[in-house]
């Protein structure tokens, strides 16, 4: 039953598409091979389906593939077996948000620039009720549906290969009263706690430094452990989002979230910054 493809699928069908070009093999001679439709081979090749082990040893002995690309194909493999992490997305929610929440599950690290809200995977259940609230005519899900969805993505932060996420946040957003007083010390608090995990970075954007990038809005550079997986950029509007993947784009991306990040209070100074505003707010 086909299935929605996921990246380690993908780089199993990138490696088998590659073995097929260079042993100069068609789509028909693999699938008359299998005894199936030219479209099951593709679907094995886009990543959205995993062939069996006896149709993966079928192909690598068609495509006459040496021992260590045989190896490298039974790493993928295994890998591409591996249980994908269960996504929850709000009923409605745009493909481009969907493909998000995906590559996100999937990615190696994010960094992620938050001019106006706290970003999603350090909201508590509070906050992210408040933000909903704020925009409910504009949201298709229901309020516990739309907060399950954003609290389910933070448990990446915590499974045994962490994401790697590494905030900017303006200080603007520490004194913005979503859902007030009592939500916000909560909010604070646990930007606080989430800071002293190795995998999380949080820096604050003070006042004091002036305008800093583009001011042109919030974004997240999704990043992969691989090679095969370049970088992309997400940016997200109310109609859902779009997808920057031109490398070169990408890159300045990379440049002004550096150049921010240089701006920016350390980690050490920020978490003393959000520390007193939680004072303020007690």
């Amino acid at each position: 039953m086909p299935t929605i493809p996921t990246r380690r699928k993908k780089r199993l069908g990138q490696h088998l598409a590659r073995l097929r070009g260079e042993a100069d093999k068609t789509l028909a001679e693999a699938s008359s091979l299998l005894r199936v439709g030219d479209s099951t081979v593709s679907r094995y090749e886009t990543g959205h389906n995993r062939p069996g082990w006896a149709t993966l040893q079928a192909l690598l002995a068609l495509y006459n593939a040496s021992e260590n690309e045989r190896t490298e194909a039974a790493a993928l493999w295994e890998d591409a077996g591996e249980r994908a992490t269960r996504i929850i997305t709000p009923n409605g929610s745009p493909k481009a948000f969907r493909e998000f929440l995906r590559a996100e599950a999937e990615a190696d690290s994010l960094r992620v620039l938050s001019p106006h809200v706290m970003p999603g995977l350090l909201q508590t259940q509070a906050y992210a009720r408040a933000i909903n609230a704020s925009g409910r005519q504009f949201h298709t899900a229901s309020a516990e549906r739309y907060v399950n969805a954003r609290i389910s993505r933070q448990a990446r932060l915590t499974a045994p290969a962490p994401l790697r996420l590494h905030v900017l946040i303006d200080e603007s957003v520490l004194h913005r009263l979503i859902g007030g007083p009592d939500v916000m010390a909560e909010q604070l608090t646990h930007l606080i706690v989430s800071s002293e995990r190795d995998n999380v970075t949080i820096q604050v954007i003070p006042f004091s430094i002036g305008p800093y990038g583009t001011m042109t809005g919030g974004f997240t550079i999704v990043d992969y452990s691989t090679p095969d997986d370049p970088s992309a950029v997400y940016l997200e509007y109310i109609a859902g989002g779009s997808w920057v993947e031109n490398a070169d784009d990408v890159r300045q991306f990379h440049d002004m979230f550096d150049e921010i990040a240089a701006s920016a209070l350390s980690s050490a100074e920020s978490s003393e910054l959000i520390r007193s505003r939680s004072k303020e707010l007690a």
